[in-house]
């Protein structure tokens, strides 16, 4: 993405820039090359705005909604949208065009949980997008989907080992950070060891500390979503 990195403010109240990382056509070389100025059209995204990130996101989550259940991804997606603006009181319309990276996030959020809680399969391409998404990372834990394979049922793994002999069912584990992790990743995260498993899936800043919820899931008490597996 091209960058603004120096500026200097105007007499006229527009600024000078210095920009980064844009494709400039030979016939534009040529021209700067003999002292000519170019014309170009630039225009500054707004800091605030929705991501191309979290667009492509919820655009993503919206197809293997559809794939799953048949259910048109415009519906989906308008469905989320107008969910938002009712959970939070907004005034106006959500738009995707133009709303904020905070009622993206909002949106984004209710469409992992939604998601996690209806068993929703996603594609491995999605997935991708979302490895360091703690709150994707947080329902697919809660939910027990593996966060490599999303796979339903699956183990609550420690980064931090426990210590052998005391009974996970009666010691707290606040001090700790969990995923959801299949069988078959689990037995691979002890087989490779933590740091090269981290390093291999790209996981290294993606455990969840374990909160109320998950002491509770660690101790051997059943949530509202692992009752209905």
């Amino acid at each position: 993405m091209s960058k603004i990195i120096k500026y200097n403010q105007r007499e006229d109240g527009l600024y000078d820039v210095v920009i980064t990382g844009i494709e400039v056509p030979e016939q534009a070389i040529d021209l700067l090359n003999i002292g000519q100025p170019v014309d170009v059209d630039c225009s500054v995204i707004d800091p605030n705005s929705i991501t191309g990130k979290q667009r492509r996101l919820i655009f993503a989550l919206c197809n293997d909604i559809e794939v799953h259940t048949g259910q048109p991804r415009d519906y989906m997606r308008q469905m989320f949208q107008d969910y938002v603006k009712f959970l939070y009181g907004y005034e106006q319309r959500i738009s995707l065009a133009d709303c904020t990276r905070t009622i993206a996030k909002q949106i984004i959020n209710v469409m992992f949980e939604w998601i996690f809680t209806n068993g929703i399969p996603l594609n491995y391409k999605t997935s991708e997008m979302m490895k360091e998404d703690k709150n994707y990372l947080y329902w697919a834990t809660i939910t027990r989907h593996c966060v490599i394979c999303g796979k339903s049922n699956s183990d609550l793994a420690h980064l931090e080992t426990v210590g052998r002999g005391m009974n996970r069912n009666k010691i707290d584990h606040y001090d700790k950070h969990v995923l959801a992790l299949c069988r078959k990743h689990h037995t691979t995260q002890h087989q490779m060891g933590i740091d090269s498993f981290n390093k291999y899936y790209q996981l290294q800043n993606s455990w969840i500390k374990v909160d109320e919820r998950l002491n509770k899931m660690l101790k051997g008490v059943k949530n509202e979503f692992e009752s209905n597996n």
